[in-house]
C-alpha cells in the first residue's frame, strides 16, 4: 500500500493523545466528537458502533531475513504445475481473469526457476498476487487495494489511514463482542454518556488479552510477509482479513463442539487464515479447496505458519489433516466432511458454478457455514431455497456490515 502523506486529519496532529483532554468543558467534547464524526462522510456506515476512542497507527509488518523455505517453494510449485495443466477456468473474476491478470505470477510459479517463484511467494505485496483475496498486494490495474478502494470511496477527503485503522479497531471490538468477552455497545442513549471515560487512545492490547481471558486461547497473527499493513499488538500485526478469519476460526471451532475428528471442507479460502485459526482453536482436520494460483498462496502461507510438514499440497501423498487441493480434485476426494465453509465466495462466482459448488457441498457434509454478501445478482439464499430440507440459521454477520451469516443443516 502506498503510505502517502495524509490529506486531511480527522484526530488532530497527534493522533497517540487522548481525545478528551483534561481542562476541556463537557460542551467542548461534545462539540469535537460530533465534527470528529461528520468529517467521517460515509465511511461511518462501515462501523458498528460511534468510534470515540482515537485509533492508533498504523504499521507495517517487517521482513523476515532469509526464510528457509526452498523446501516448500519447490512443493508449492510441483502442486502448481500439477493443478493448473488440468485446470479449465470457468469464468468470472477469479478464474478466467485470474491467469491474464496475473500472468507474470504463474509464469514464475510454473517455471523451473526456484529464485524467481521464491520472489513472488516471499513478497506479496510487491505484485497483484494477492490481489482480490487479501489486502497484502497491489493492484493489476494500478489503482489501491481494495479496502483502501473501499475507504477511499466511502471518503475522499480524509487520511485513508486513519479511516483504515478506525476500521480495524471496530473489527477488534465486534470481535470481543462477539466471543462474549465484552458487553454489547448500546447506542440508545445520549453522546455524552457515551464518551464518558472512553475518549483515549484505543488500547490493541488490552482487547486481545480480554478476548484471550474469555475463550481460553491465546491468539497470535503471524506476519510470514514483508509490509503487511495493520494495528500492532503484542501478537504481531493485525490487519482486516486476520481479525475476520479470528472470528471464523472461532465460529467453526463452535461448531466443532470439541469433537477430536471434527473435519471441515472450506471452498474458496482466501489466504488460508481461517484455516490457521481454526487449527488455533483445535480444529485440525481441514481441508481447503480453490483455484490453482490461491491454493499456491495458501500452501506457502500455511506452510511458512504451521510447518511444511503439516500441510498436504495438492497431487502429494501423506497424512497430514491439513490439505490444500485444487477444485479439479474436489470429485476425487474421498471423504465426506462434518461442515462445509464458504466465506466472500459463491456470490463472487457465476451462478452455474456457484451452484456446482453448492451441490457438492450439500452431498459431502450435513452442515454448511456461509459467510457472504447479498450485493451480486445472485445469494447463497438462491442456492438453497428451491431445495428441500434445508434448516437455516440466517442472521447479519457481526464482523463487517452488509455480510450475511448463515448456517445450514439438512433434514435427510
Amino acid at each position: 500500500m502506498n503510505l502517502m502523506r495524509p490529506i486531511r486529519r480527522l484526530f488532530g496532529s497527534q493522533p497517540e493523545m487522548p481525545f478528551v483532554i483534561p481542562g476541556r468543558s463537557d460542551a467542548d467534547v461534545r462539540s469535537a466528537f460530533l465534527d470528529r464524526m461528520a468529517r467521517l462522510e460515509n465511511f461511518v456506515w462501515l462501523l458498528n458502533r460511534m468510534p470515540a476512542a482515537v485509533p492508533p497507527p498504523l504499521r507495517l509488518s517487517p521482513a523476515i531475513p532469509s526464510p528457509d523455505d526452498q523446501s516448500l517453494v519447490k512443493r508449492v510449485m510441483a502442486a502448481y504445475r500439477r493443478a493448473v495443466g488440468s485446470f479449465i477456468p470457468a469464468g468470472g473474476l477469479w478464474e478466467g481473469r485470474a491467469l491474464d491478470l496475473k500472468k507474470r505470477i504463474h509464469d514464475a510459479l510454473a517455471g523451473d526457476d526456484t529464485l524467481s517463484a521464491a520472489a513472488v511467494l516471499r513478497d506479496p505485496a510487491a505484485s497483484d498476487f494477492f490481489w482480490g483475496f487479501d489486502a497484502i498486494s497491489s493492484s493489476p490495474f494500478g489503482d489501491p487495494e481494495p479496502h483502501e478502494l473501499v475507504v477511499r470511496r466511502l471518503n475522499s477527503q480524509a487520511d485513508w489511514r486513519e479511516l483504515y485503522a478506525l476500521w480495524l479497531c471496530d473489527a477488534l471490538i465486534s470481535l470481543s463482542e462477539a466471543v462474549g468477552a465484552r458487553r454489547a455497545d448500546y447506542p440508545e442513549i445520549d453522546v455524552d454518556q457515551t464518551l464518558a471515560g472512553r475518549g483515549k487512545v484505543f488500547d490493541v492490547d488490552g482487547i486481545i488479552d480480554e478476548i484471550e481471558q474469555e475463550i481460553g486461547v491465546q491468539l497470535d497473527f503471524p506476519n510470514p510477509f514483508p509490509n503487511e499493513l495493520g494495528l500492532r499488538c503484542k501478537r504481531g500485526i493485525i490487519g482486516f482479513r486476520a481479525i475476520q478469519s479470528a472470528y471464523q476460526g472461532w465460529r467453526i471451532a463452535q461448531l466443532a463442539s470439541h469433537k477430536p475428528d471434527f473435519s471441515v471442507l472450506e471452498i474458496g479460502a482466501g489466504l488460508g487464515r481461517t484455516a490457521y485459526f481454526a487449527r488455533l482453536f483445535g480444529v485440525r482436520n481441514y481441508t481447503i479447496v480453490d483455484i490453482p494460483l490461491t491454493n499456491a498462496a495458501q500452501g506457502y502461507f500455511l506452510g511458512r505458519t504451521l510447518g511444511e510438514h503439516n500441510v498436504r499440497l495438492g497431487g502429494e501423498q501423506g497424512n497430514q489433516s491439513l490439505r490444500v487441493v485444487p477444485g479439479t480434485d474436489l470429485q476425487a476426494l474421498d471423504q465426506t466432511y462434518d461442515l462445509v465453509v464458504n466465506v466472500d465466495s459463491w456470490t463472487e462466482m457465476p451462478k452455474d458454478i456457484a451452484l456446482s459448488y453448492w451441490n457438492i457441498a450439500r452431498k459431502t457434509a450435513p452442515l454448511v457455514l456461509s459467510i457472504n454478501h447479498e450485493f451480486n445478482p445472485h445469494t447463497v439464499r438462491d442456492l438453497y431455497k428451491s431445495g428441500t430440507g434445508a434448516r437455516v440459521t440466517r442472521f447479519a454477520y457481526p464482523m463487517r456490515r452488509g455480510y450475511i451469516e448463515e448456517i445450514i443443516s439438512f433434514a435427510d
